[in-house]
């Protein structure tokens, strides 16, 4: 599992906050309580592994590209600092950065340390570079707004395993579809491999990992999203555009999802993704997402099941719970206003986390852990709540993350 731990604070509306993480993270809140600002704070470290903290690295990863104050958390009777810190543990590796954002230099590192569990492998301070076993003096004009990750990722100090972890982070990336995007209208403007951060590149995607599942001669995991559609039989893409299929006043690009209708006449029954169900979109996506080969395996979905009934919400996460079963490689992050997400968590599964994130008195984001306490088990939680599904009680107002009257 890529990120075991992240520290944040002074980052936006979180003022300090540890969190230990799962391989499926869910996070439920109101509006407004800093579930997308967590997000985007992995975003910033994603980036600064991958050697810098820029806009242009940024937007890879769908963090929004705020003005660098912005970055910065601003509460009343709290002193504003110039700088946030982020804290990653990756395996064996453990990570600390103190970034500066100011308008002029944008960001730059004031403070960052990196090391194993043998020792310190680099860092920076006010009193310049370390790099273990090296003359410090060899690194004295390391810009600062280079990070010492990619000086000794350069100088080859991390192992195989610990270079799998920071790979893993330098890909992490908020996926929040669109669904023109997805619907191949509008274009996709982050260039993602191979799958767009708002839903484009999907019947590229989709082609390949049905290719990819044909060379193995193994049944592919692509039509178990749509035992959750009535409607369905069959899905597959083309780049021969019918005009029967697609009105002349349609841009597509050249390759296009088709799917089948079972209900349909015999000599009429496919459908390009201009015409199918949003549903139909979202869980396609989501399924190539995971299965195809090179998608990140550290990745999130910001309110991704928006667009979705509320049934449809729960059978999908039950399939992605299945797949993650068997992808121990695979983190997931999801933020969610739907209360049937939270019915495939298994709060006994300490590969499954509840997050709920709601801002206290202060206006501070607080992201607590929902677990059993201690000493329960199944049963006697169960009975607690008299039998009720985790989405019950969530709406029952038990756990938190609920809008109440002004």
């Amino acid at each position: 599992m890529p990120l075991s731990q992240v520290t944040i604070k002074g980052f936006k509306s979180i003022v300090d906050q540890t969190i230990d993480l799962g391989q499926l993270n869910v996070f439920i809140g109101t509006n407004g309580a800093g579930k997308s600002n967590f997000l985007e704070a992995i975003g910033v470290l994603s980036c600064a592994v991958d050697g810098k903290v820029d806009y242009s690295k940024l937007a890879d990863r769908g963090t929004r590209l705020s003005a660098p104050e912005v970055f910065k958390s601003s509460f009343k009777n709290l002193g504003r600092k110039n700088t946030f810190s982020l804290d990653a543990k990756l395996g064996d590796l453990s990570y600390h950065a103190n970034i500066n954002a100011n308008t002029e230099a944008e960001f730059i590192f004031s403070a960052e340390t990196i090391s194993n569990a043998e020792k310190k492998l680099g860092g920076r301070s006010n009193r310049g570079i370390t790099i273990a076993d090296l003359d410090k003096a060899l690194f004295a004009k390391l810009p600062s707004q280079q990070s010492v990750v990619s000086t000794l990722e350069t100088l080859g100090r991390f192992s195989d395993d610990e270079l799998k972890e920071l790979k893993a982070l330098q890909r992490y990336a908020i996926y929040a579809l669109s669904t023109p995007i997805l619907r191949g209208v509008s274009p996709d403007g982050s260039n993602k491999e191979p799958l767009g951060l708002y839903g484009g590149g999907l019947a590229t995607a989709l082609s390949e990992a049905i290719g990819e599942a044909a060379k193995i001669s193994v049944p592919h995991d692509l039509h178990r999203f749509f035992s959750l559609l009535d409607w369905f039989e069959m899905i597959g893409t083309t780049d021969e555009i019918s005009e029967k299929l697609q009105s002349k006043h349609l841009h597509t690009g050249k390759n296009v999802a088709r799917y089948r209708d079972k209900f349909m006449g015999i000599k009429f029954n496919n459908l390009y993704a201009y015409d199918v169900s949003e549903g139909a979109l979202y869980v396609l996506f989501i399924l190539v997402l995971l299965l195809h080969k090179k998608s990140p395996s550290l990745f999130a979905l910001d309110n991704v099941d928006n667009a979705l009934n509320p049934g449809m919400v729960r059978g999908m996460m039950g399939h992605i719970v299945e797949l993650l079963k068997d992808m121990p490689e695979k983190q997931i992050l999801m933020t969610t206003h739907n209360p049937t997400t939270l019915d495939a968590v298994d709060l006994f599964n300490p590969q499954h986390r509840l997050f709920v994130v709601q801002r206290n008195k202060r206006g501070h984001t607080e992201i607590n852990h929902i677990e059993p306490p201690p000493g329960f088990t199944r049963e006697t939680w169960v009975e607690k709540h008299g039998g009720m599904r985790l989405s019950e009680i969530w709406l029952s107002g038990a756990i938190g993350g609920l809008a109440t009257e002004f």
